[in-house]
């Protein structure tokens, strides 16, 4: 009956593609035991091969490193290749500043994409289970994740950080008690893990002290959350569906940034505002736990009165920020997208002198005493006495545009109205004539200043080239 249940639920899922390797997870206990034996039987009907794949976490000292054995003769009877290997997991959840399940359960994914990709293999088998289903479901309604958190598990899914990877969960509409009956029936050996009994674990507490006690008000309790898991899968791949059509051609998306504008930000719908900030906040943090449902709604609230320049931690690493245009989530450390200004160095201060051109980003800033010619490019026309230099803005540094009959305006209120990100403004690269600003370069345009208050003698000339 196990065996049909597998296949069923195999097949009904296109699990696993005719020919491919499929790297499966063993711990030694009696769920992963039941799934490699299993998996066994199946793989000729399935048309694929298996390699087994341990990892000891360090946590349970001599017992880890028996496991490990056990696993290694099993693969070994069984003539199944595999892989086995040790880790630290408690030294790593100091080092990462995580409990110690998150980190065994992230260096564990990290071991079997390791495995995975060393054997040329595209999917990962494991034994999660129906009762483990319930976990992960009472877990994520515990901790407040929202409705995507109904959707538990899913039989096919990609690997937790790890997209290139296929994640197969094959056992997920079984008991553990069925699991633990098949091995007694076939007298397959398994392994007892006593850490599986404490209650200081939050998956034991919730397993021991809450699904048992539901159990007794419900005896079909995991085929009920069997149920709501599929349903919360349903409504939230429709949704995810929508985002994709709807809101994904709105964003600008890279591996350290997602960006959308303001006011398409604010015309979402709050389930896309709320999927949008979760998702973005996924993919740039590369965070395993989830944005919780109340921060999500704190950090849309904040978006939505924040001013240009503002900045919200999402976490160590990640912040949402408000510029002119638009919302950004962003590692902190991303570069700034700000291809379209060809900016200098914020301390820049150069002389331009005749004969020896200034070039940066394409642009070059040549003096000439040979009066006007065509060279290109934007000119102006100055006395020799002055001196030019290629900086960057000061304090109460002022402009005056031509076109405004020699009225000037300040460079900050100048660049504000042209929505020059605040973060950028030290680096534009500016032309002064006896510390007055008379061009500024941004993207690839020079804008100058009205000249006409210079005192130009044509015998004592010299042409300001700017291309």
């Amino acid at each position: 009956m196990i065996v049909d249940t597998v296949l069923r639920t195999l097949k009904l899922h296109d699990a696993f593609a005719a020919g491919e390797l499929a790297i499966v997870a063993v711990s030694g206990g009696g769920d992963s035991v039941a799934l490699l034996h299993v998996m066994n039987r199946l793989k000729d009907e399935l048309g694929i091969d298996l390699h087994v794949a341990s990892l000891n976490h360090g946590i349970r000292a001599e017992a880890g490193s028996q496991d490990l054995d056990f696993v290694s003769r099993l693969a070994t009877r069984w003539n199944i290749p595999f892989t086995v290997d040790h880790a630290d997991v408690p030294r790593l959840a100091g080092e990462w500043g995580i409990g110690l399940e998150e980190a065994a359960r992230r260096e564990r994914y990290a071991f079997l994409a390791r495995v995975a990709r060393g054997q040329g293999s595209k999917c990962v088998a494991t034994g999660h289970h129906a009762l483990d289903q319930a976990e992960t479901i009472m877990m994520n309604i515990v901790r407040g994740s929202g409705t995507r958190g109904l959707r538990g598990m899913q039989v096919v899914s990609e690997m937790p950080t790890h997209q290139s990877l296929r994640l197969v969960r094959p056992l997920l509409r079984l008991s553990k008690d069925q699991l633990l009956a098949y091995c007694r029936r076939r007298q397959l050996p398994y392994r007892q893990d006593a850490s599986n009994d404490d209650i200081g674990y939050r998956r034991n507490f919730v397993r021991h002290e809450v699904i048992s006690r539901l159990q007794s008000l419900n005896p079909n309790l995991l085929d009920a959350f069997d149920r709501l898991s599929e349903s919360a899968a349903v409504d939230d791949d429709f949704l995810a569906s929508h985002f994709n059509e709807a809101v994904m051609p709105m964003l600008t998306v890279s591996p350290e940034r997602w960006s959308i504008g303001k006011n398409e930000f604010a015309c979402l719908h709050p389930a896309m505002r709320r999927r949008l900030v979760q998702r973005a906040f996924g993919e740039v943090s590369g965070e395993w736990a989830a944005l919780s449902y109340a921060l999500t709604l704190d950090l849309i609230a904040w978006a939505q009165g924040a001013s240009v320049g503002d900045r919200r931690d999402m976490n160590a690493l990640t912040q949402m920020r408000m510029d002119y245009d638009g919302v950004h989530i962003e590692r902190k450390d991303a570069k700034a997208a700000y291809e379209m200004y060809r900016l200098i160095p914020a301390d820049t201060d150069r002389p331009i002198l005749a004969g020896s051109p200034l070039r940066f980003h394409g642009a070059t800033v040549c003096l000439s005493t040979e009066g006007l010619s065509r060279k290109g490019g934007d000119s102006l026309q100055l006395p020799q006495s002055l001196d030019l230099r290629l900086r960057t803005r000061r304090p109460g540094d002022r402009f005056k545009p031509k076109g405004m009959g020699g009225r000037s305006r300040k460079i900050k209120d100048w660049m504000i109205d042209r929505k020059i990100p605040r973060d950028i403004r030290s680096c534009i690269p500016m032309v002064c004539a006896d510390g007055a600003v008379i061009a500024i370069y941004v993207g690839a345009t020079w804008h100058l200043a009205d000249s006409s208050s210079f005192e130009i003698c044509e015998s004592n000339s010299q042409t300001l080239w700017l291309k």
